[in-house]
């Protein structure tokens, strides 16, 4: 992409944004929920999105796996733009309404506000028995060094691209007595 450029023959300083149709065009801008086309809008008069919102995914366990454990073993990486670096994943599976904050693996331990990688982390969340045998939506949310963490749903953010939607991350498991 624009922003991978694998060999550098020349830089050039401007006080504008670069004129390609990546930049100037649709590809890097955000609208508001409320947009549902573009008649009217023009397009390079929206400020091109420059950093990216803080972002947590699970990826143990996997969606539609069966589980049998008393404990369910969670783990998955976050992410927040600008330098900024994790300071607190929470997960759950109980809908948000109780949490387990995660311990922070590799990654973990960044130079302030020069946070460019992942940070992985995992969490052993135990199952209630009112949730044993039954299908289990597994949570998690991200809280970065500015304290900014991810929206519950996606709909306040919602964009007819489909840009920077960082709401919880949901996995649906099954768990199995």
């Amino acid at each position: 992409g624009v922003r991978n450029v694998k060999w550098l023959g020349q830089i050039t300083a401007s006080r504008e944004e670069a004129e390609g149709p990546w930049q100037r065009g649709i590809a890097y801008k955000g609208f508001s929920p409320m947009v549902k086309d573009l008649k009217g809008i023009d397009i390079e008069k929206i400020p091109s999105m420059q950093d990216l919102p803080i972002q947590s995914a699970i990826v143990t366990p996997k969606a539609g796996s069966t589980v049998e454990l008393d404990d369910l073993e969670v783990k998955g990486f976050a992410w927040s733009g600008g330098g900024r670096g994790i300071v607190r994943v929470d997960v759950s599976i109980d809908e948000g309404n109780t949490w387990v904050t995660a311990d922070l693996l590799d990654g973990k331990d960044q130079p302030y506000n020069r946070a460019w990688a992942w940070t992985f982390w995992e969490a052993s969340v135990p199952v209630p028995d009112a949730l044993k045998g039954k299908e289990i939506t597994v949570l998690c949310r991200a809280v970065d060094s500015a304290y900014s963490t991810q929206p519950e749903r996606p709909e306040p953010l919602w964009n007819l691209r489909g840009l920077n939607c960082n709401c919880w991350h949901r996995v649906s498991v099954k768990h199995e007595e």
